[in-house]
């Protein structure tokens, strides 16, 4: 079953809405949302996060 995500939602970087195609970052702690994949590549250098090679998601 897949998760309905709010296009309204905010980026976990910036905050402006993820609109309808987010940018995903999977850990094995939760699944973060970005905008774009500016966002999530600033927010994955800034907090040394790698992402679990498990799950992904397309865009």
């Amino acid at each position: 079953m897949t998760a309905t995500i709010d296009p309204k939602a905010p980026c976990d970087l910036c905050t402006l809405s993820v609109g309808t195609k987010p940018f995903a970052l999977v850990t094995p702690q939760r699944t973060f949302l970005f905008c774009c994949e500016g966002c999530k590549g600033i927010y994955q250098m800034l907090y040394e996060i790698k992402e679990s090679p498990d799950r992904t998601v397309d865009n």
